[in-house]
């Protein structure tokens, strides 16, 4: 039975990572949450995101697909919130300005270089298309923010 409930309580904690819940919140013992009379609910402790260099270009790359994808609002949600203020807080403006970057191309992206420093990392993306402007190959800045990488390079 407990490794039963260890196995929804790992799942539960990934997919809270997912949707962006901080890493810095932990699970309090369990007596201590018996005294504080929490029979019916456990705080689950969220698995961590790390700031390694993997998870930044995982980042990374999920940013570029959704992009390729089209698929705005799941770009959007890459995008930290100095970033979305910039763009007004508009999808609308997000698109708009994604449609005038990506005129006249067809992205070939075969690869991320990254590098973390604490909380920041810069990364540089690697794309084949003939059309891509020079500074395309220039460092992005991304921002480790509540547990998970944004892109913060506006």
């Amino acid at each position: 039975m407990v490794i039963f409930m260890q196995k929804y309580v790992l799942a539960g904690a990934l997919a809270l990572a997912l949707v962006g819940c901080s890493s810095e919140e932990k699970s309090e013992p369990a007596p201590a949450r018996a005294q504080a009379g929490a029979t019916t609910s456990v705080k689950v402790a969220t698995a961590s995101v790390d700031k390694s260099e993997e998870s930044l270009k995982h980042a990374a790359e999920e940013l570029d697909n959704r992009i390729a994808a089209r698929d705005i609002p799941g770009a959007w949600n890459l995008y930290s919130q100095r970033c979305q203020a910039d763009m007004n807080n508009s999808l609308d403006s997000f698109k708009m300005m994604l449609d005038l970057h990506f005129e006249g191309r067809h992205p070939q992206i075969v690869d991320h270089t990254v590098r973390v420093q604490g909380s920041m990392g810069q990364v540089v993306t690697i794309d084949k298309d003939p059309n891509a402007p020079a500074h395309a190959m220039n460092p992005r800045t991304w921002t480790f923010i509540d547990g998970r990488w944004l892109f913060d390079n506006c």
